[in-house]
C-alpha cells in the first residue's frame, strides 16, 4: 500500500470521527394549534417535553398557528446525551399553555416538519412533572453471577463507560448510566485489571443528581447485594402533591410537631424495577435522600430551620424524616439531606409555620389607594423573619396591605401582564410612597418599545418594567424577577451577556445594579430599594467594562470573559482540513 492510500484511509477515519463529534440537530415543528376544541390564543406557550424534562418551548403570535418553519416562532427541540442514552428516539410530548397534547412523536434530529396540536385543560395528564430520570443497573461491560459461593461479579475495562478504581475491598465505578458512583464492596481485594472479578459483600449507588428546574436532588442506596442487570430506578419531580399526598404529608407535619404546611419545594417519587426495600424482602437496606431548593425559596420560607423532609411509603404510611441542613451548593442553593431507614418511595420537601400565622390572605386587604387593613396593628408591628408567608401573586397591579408605619403585612408577587417580568415584596418590609406615607398598591408593567428611553451603547434592551409608583422606596429592597425564553436564554450560550438596568429620570441616563443569573430557571433577579423603569439588557462580552460588577454569567464566570473561540467539533473540522490538504501537496509530489 502505498502513500496515497494511507493519506486516504487517514482522512477517511478522521471524518468518520468528526462526524461522530458533532452535535445532535433539533427537530423542528410547526403547525396548528387547538386548545378545548378552539383555536389557541396568540400568547399561548408550545412546550416539548422528554421525559417530562422541557426540551424546547415558544409562544404563539398568532391565534390557532405556531411557527412557521424556518422562523423565529418555530418549535425547536434539543435532545440531550441523557435523552438519547437509554433511546435514539426518545419520545417528545407537547404542552399547550401546561396541558397535554394529544399528539407524541420521536425524536430523530435534523427534521423539520408541520405537526397540528390539540389539547384539553382539565385533562388527567395535566400534572407535569417537573422532570424525570432514569439510573440502570444494567451497566455497560459489568456482569453479575450468583453462585454457592456467594454473588460474583466480573467487569471488563475495557468496556465500561466510566471510570473505574480498585482498593483492598471495594470497585468503584464513577458516572456510569445514570449513577454518579456504584461501589462494590467485596470480600477479598477485587482480583485482575484487564477484567477485574471479586465476590460481592454489599453495594452502595448514588444517583445522578436530577435537575428540579430551581435545584436538584438525588438518592444514595445502601444494598446487601447487587440488584442485577434489570434493576432500575425512575425518578420523577413534581412541583406538588396530588391531593391524597397533600393530606398526608400535612397530617403528619401537624400530628408531630403541631404546625402546618407553609410550601412545597417539590415532590419526588422514587418508582423501583426489579429491586425493593429489605422490608419488602429486597436488598435496599436504607437509602439517603438529598434535596436541594433554591435560595429563593428557603429565604421566602424565613430560612432553613422549619424545612424537612417528610416520606410517603408504597403502603401510603407516611413520616417525618430526621432532616440536617447540609450547607450550600456552587450555586448558592440550600442542600437539605436526610436517612430514610425504609428505603426509596415518595419524598417531599416542605417548609412548615404555626397553624393561623402568616396565611397570606388579602380578602381583609385594601381595595384601593388605603394603606391599612382590618387586622392592622398599627406602628407597633414585629417582623418575624423566621415565618414569613408565601406571597399571593396578582397580575399587573396589587392592594397591599401594611400598618400605618408602612410595614408590609402580607407578601405580594406582582407580574406583568405577559408574565416575563414580576416584582415581590415580601411581608415586614417597609414599603413608603413618594410623600413617604405608607403604599397602599404596586404596578408592574411592561413598557411598549418605542417607549423605553435610549439605551446605552453597546446594549439591547430585551425587557423593560414599569414599576410604580415611581418614588416608592422598600426596606429592605423588593426583589425583581425577569423569566427568559428557551430562545432568550440561548443568547446566553452564544456569547451575550444580561444585565439589569434602570433609568434615572432626573439625570436623562440607565445606571446598572447588581444581578443573578440562575440557569436552572432561566431567571434574571435583582433587588430594589425604589421604583422606576427598570430593564433586562443584553451586552455584546467586548463592550463590557473591565471590573463592572454585579452580573454574572450562568457559569459563574466574571461578565466579559470569554470562552473557547471555537467548540470542539469545530477544532476537529479544522484539523481534518489541515490533513487533507498536506495529503493532497504529499500526492502532488508523488
Amino acid at each position: 500500500m502505498d502513500i496515497r492510500h494511507i493519506l486516504s484511509l487517514l482522512i477517511l477515519f478522521s471524518l468518520v470521527g468528526t462526524a461522530a463529534a458533532l452535535p445532535v440537530l433539533p427537530d423542528e415543528f410547526a403547525g396548528s394549534v387547538m386548545l378545548d376544541g378552539k383555536a389557541a390564543p396568540a400568547g399561548a406557550t408550545i412546550t416539548a417535553r422528554i421525559d417530562w424534562n422541557e426540551r424546547g418551548s415558544t409562544v404563539t403570535t398568532t391565534a390557532g398557528e405556531y411557527g412557521p418553519l424556518d422562523s423565529p416562532g418555530v418549535l425547536a427541540v434539543r435532545a440531550t446525551e441523557d435523552d438519547l442514552r437509554h433511546s435514539a428516539s426518545p419520545i417528545i410530548t407537547f404542552w399547550v399553555n401546561g396541558h397535554k397534547a394529544d399528539q407524541e412523536v420521536a425524536f430523530t434530529g435534523g427534521t423539520a416538519r408541520r405537526l397540528d396540536l390539540s389539547a384539553v385543560t382539565g385533562g388527567g395528564d395535566d400534572q407535569a412533572p417537573v422532570a424525570s430520570d432514569r439510573s440502570s443497573f444494567e451497566i455497560g461491560g459489568v456482569e453479575i453471577t450468583d453462585t454457592g459461593g456467594g454473588q460474583q461479579i466480573v467487569i471488563d475495562n475495557r468496556t465500561v463507560l466510566g471510570s473505574i478504581a480498585t482498593n483492598e475491598t471495594a470497585i468503584t465505578l464513577s458516572n456510569v448510566d445514570g449513577w454518579e458512583e456504584v461501589v462494590i464492596f467485596t470480600r477479598e481485594r477485587p482480583a485482575g485489571d484487564v477484567q477485574i472479578t471479586g465476590t460481592v459483600e454489599s453495594v452502595h449507588a448514588r444517583s445522578s443528581p436530577i435537575n428540579t428546574g430551581s435545584a436538584w436532588a438525588q438518592v444514595d442506596l445502601e444494598m446487601s447485594r447487587h440488584p442485577g442487570s434489570t434493576a432500575q430506578l425512575d425518578t420523577t419531580v413534581f412541583q406538588n402533591p396530588d391531593a391524597d399526598e397533600q393530606e398526608a404529608f400535612g397530617t403528619v407535619v401537624y400530628q408531630m410537631t403541631g404546625k402546618s404546611i407553609n410550601s412545597f419545594a417539590y415532590v419526588l417519587n422514587v418508582q423501583k424495577t426489579n429491586v425493593a426495600n429489605e422490608g419488602d424482602g429486597g436488598v435496599i437496606r436504607a437509602a439517603t435522600i438529598r434535596m436541594a431548593a433554591s435560595p429563593e425559596w428557603v429565604a421566602s420560607m424565613g430560612g432553613v430551620d422549619d424545612v424537612v423532609i417528610l416520606r410517603r411509603a408504597d403502603g401510603g404510611t407516611t413520616t417525618r424524616l430526621d432532616t440536617r441542613y447540609t450547607g450550600r451548593d456552587a450555586a448558592g442553593n440550600y442542600i437539605f439531606e436526610a436517612v430514610s431507614p425504609g428505603g426509596l418511595s415518595a419524598f417531599a420537601l416542605v417548609a412548615t409555620k404555626v397553624p393561623g400565622s402568616n396565611t397570606g390572605d388579602n380578602s381583609g386587604g385594601p381595595s384601593g389607594g388605603s394603606s391599612s387593613s382590618s387586622r392592622d396593628p398599627g406602628s407597633e408591628v414585629k417582623y418575624d423573619p423566621g415565618t414569613p408567608a408565601t406571597p399571593e401573586v396578582f397580575s399587573g397591579h396589587a392592594p397591599l396591605t401594611t400598618s400605618t408605619a408602612g410595614v408590609v403585612l402580607e407578601s405580594v408577587m406582582v407580574r406583568s401582564d405577559e408574565k416575563k417580568g414580576a416584582v415581590t415584596i415580601f411581608e415586614g418590609t417597609v414599603a413608603l410612597d413618594s410623600a413617604g406615607n405608607p403604599l397602599g398598591e404596586v404596578t408592574c408593567r411592561e413598557v411598549a418599545p418605542a417607549d423605553v428611553p435610549a439605551a446605552p451603547p453597546g446594549t439591547t434592551v430585551a425587557i423593560a418594567l414599569n414599576c410604580g409608583p415611581a418614588g416608592a422606596t422598600f426596606n429592605p429592597p423588593a426583589v425583581l424577577t425577569y423569566t427568559l425564553s428557551a430562545e432568550e436564554w440561548a443568547k446566553i450560550g452564544e456569547g451575550t451577556i444580561p444585565k439589569v438596568m434602570w433609568y434615572n429620570p432626573e439625570a436623562g441616563e440607565w445606571k446598572d445594579i447588581p444581578a443573578t443569573v440562575d440557569p436552572a430557571t432561566r431567571t434574571v433577579t435583582a433587588e430594589v430599594s425604589h421604583f422606576s423603569i427598570y430593564a433586562l439588557v443584553w451586552t455584546a462580552p467586548e463592550t463590557v467594562v473591565a471590573g463592572a460588577e454585579g452580573t454574572v454569567t450562568p457559569g459563574g464566570e466574571a461578565a466579559g470573559e470569554r470562552g473557547p473561540a471555537l467548540p470542539v467539533w469545530a477544532l476537529a473540522l479544522v484539523v481534518v482540513l489541515i490533513a487533507a490538504l498536506a495529503a493532497f501537496l504529499v500526492m502532488r509530489k508523488k
